[in-house]
């Protein structure tokens, strides 16, 4: 593909046009007119600014210029073999038992004789994104890309250019979708692949759903996985969404969340990361329709040399609007955390209430949590405030425990789960929440071990 890439300065940064020259006439839609010009569009775009480094303020703490050494070539389509009895038991006793529709992509690419796609009502649509690329829908060439995106966005760029699967998801305005669907990522490669995925969802008017997203490896060799959702929530629709991240830790992950919701509607999302060496999420939401309401919130345990980048932006465009947000961060050894919360209030935003909070627990000396609260308000009508704090665990709590009789571990360990089941807690669906509590345990006993 002929470009300029005169922003390519690293190894990594050309490594991924060279891949994209090779790969591109065997990705999905490659014979399809609207899906080879997106992903040349991405491409151009993407060479036009290069990965991010640390002279991009949005990447100040995760320099992707240099922490990416390399680019590694898309996961091919023959993986390895899984049963349904196989996706149980990555997923584990007690996510196994969540009764849920069920997406599967192994190493990117969708697995039809492992997933239910039956969802969609009788006037809505479910495919996957491989098929949509190949003969797209209407509805589906009308809007993606285009559900509140950032600008200059180069990781977002490199997923349009290499998006292999996923799923486009139509729901027509009234259905309530009674059971969760579940979105399963399982990384099983051998060797050091990259694993791109899209979801676009588009969700009517008055319509309910739940969507959950999980990220597993079997493999232990190195990934890059890149995933991106749209989601475009129509007017009194209510979602809820979930994000659990649970790789190995040679991963890099890197997940874009792209959310616009409309007049009346609501939206709870929750993430969780305790995988992969390097992973940042980016959540871009446009508050757009009155009387909207968003609760995004969040928890991630890190140890030894994880990093990890949570990086939000809540967009206020309409009046009468609420929005609430609460990451909490466990950070030992040599771990960092990362948190960088904006909210903007536009100036029709008025009687707008917005409220972010962001804390760290650190457990050792060496731990680091860095924490970029920015409110900007344009309207004069509104109630608004952010806050952040960041310490060890507090000595009198640990006092009162220890003087009822409990050892220190489990005094520690009891802290710890109170301090990140607080944000867990927002979790509604109580089989889910019981679940990832459960995996903070597991955390800690391995901590303690």
């Amino acid at each position: 593909m002929d470009m300029q890439a005169n922003a390519l300065t690293t190894e990594a940064e050309q490594g991924f046009v060279e891949l994209y020259d090779a790969a591109r006439a065997k990705l999905p839609g490659a014979d399809n007119a609207w899906a080879r010009e997106l992903r040349d569009q991405a491409m151009r775009d993407y060479a036009a600014i290069g990965l991010p480094s640390r002279r991009v303020e949005e990447w100040k703490y995760t320099d992707l210029r240099r922490l990416l050494g390399e680019a590694y070539a898309p996961a091919p389509a023959l993986s390895e073999a899984l049963g349904h009895d196989d996706i149980r038991a990555i997923l584990g006793d007690g996510l196994a038992a969540l009764d849920c529709h069920s997406v599967i992509l192994v190493d990117g690419h969708l697995r039809h004789e492992l997933s239910d796609f039956g969802f969609a009502g009788d006037k809505g649509e479910a495919i996957s994104l491989g098929e949509a690329l190949a003969t797209p829908p209407k509805w589906l060439k009308a809007g993606f890309g285009k559900v509140n995106p950032p600008k200059s966005e180069a990781v977002l760029a490199l997923n349009a250019a290499f998006m292999s699967d996923g799923i486009v998801l139509r729901i027509p305005a009234g259905l309530e979708i009674t059971k969760p669907i579940h979105i399963i990522h399982v990384h099983t490669a051998k060797r050091p692949v990259g694993i791109t995925t899209r979801n676009f969802v588009s969700i009517g008017k008055g319509a309910k759903v739940t969507l959950i997203e999980s990220f597993f490896s079997v493999s232990d060799a190195a990934s890059q996985h890149n995933v991106a959702t749209e989601l475009d929530i129509g007017d009194g629709a209510q979602v809820s969404h979930v994000k659990l991240q649970c790789e190995n830790q040679e991963a890099t992950h890197l997940a874009t969340w792209m959310t616009r919701l409309g007049a009346s509607a609501g939206y709870r999302a929750f993430q969780f990361t305790t995988g992969a060496a390097l992973s940042r999420s980016q959540i871009f939401l446009a508050v757009a329709g009155e009387g909207a309401s968003a609760n995004v919130s969040g928890a991630f345990l890190l140890r030894d040399r994880q990093h990890h980048d949570t990086t939000l932006v809540v967009d206020h465009v309409a009046a009468h609007c609420e929005s609430r947000e609460l990451f909490k961060a466990v950070l030992e050894d040599d771990a960092r955390g990362v948190f960088q919360g904006k909210i903007e209030v536009h100036p029709h935003a008025q009687k707008t209430d917005a409220k972010q909070m962001a804390q760290g627990l650190l457990l050792s000396e060496t731990a680091e949590f860095d924490s970029k609260p920015e409110l900007i308000i344009f309207a004069d009508d509104v109630v608004c405030g952010h806050g952040s704090t960041s310490g060890q665990i507090d000595d009198e709590s640990m006092f009162y425990l220890r003087s009822r009789g409990i050892g220190e571990a489990q005094a520690r360990s009891l802290l710890i789960q109170a301090f990140a089941g607080e944000a867990i807690e927002l979790i509604e669906d109580e089989v889910l929440r019981d679940v990832l509590l459960g995996i903070v345990a597991n955390w800690l006993t391995k901590r303690n071990a």
